[in-house]
């Protein structure tokens, strides 16, 4: 879901239409697998279906979480897509 407010008052519309791009090319869904692969204060790491890492927080140190064959889709302050 894509609030409008986000979209057009807060100046977020390029990054969430990339964000959306990347769902879409990958068929991410409702009824996508959701693996976890660390939650802490400043990191979520998640790997979706086996086809994209999603990371959020403001840590960078990510050790070995994303595989090296993966490269950053798109990125923004506080989060990152690896497909």
């Amino acid at each position: 879901m894509q609030f409008y407010d986000h979209f057009f008052d807060w100046g977020l519309k390029e990054q969430i239409a990339k964000l959306s791009s990347i769902r879409v090319k990958h068929g991410i869904n409702e009824k996508s697998s959701v693996n976890i692969l660390a939650a802490e204060a400043d990191l979520y790491v998640a790997k979706i279906d086996n086809k994209i890492f999603l990371k959020i927080g403001p840590k960078m140190d990510l050790g070995n979480l994303i595989p090296p064959n993966f490269h950053v889709a798109t990125s923004g302050q506080d989060y990152a897509v690896w497909e």
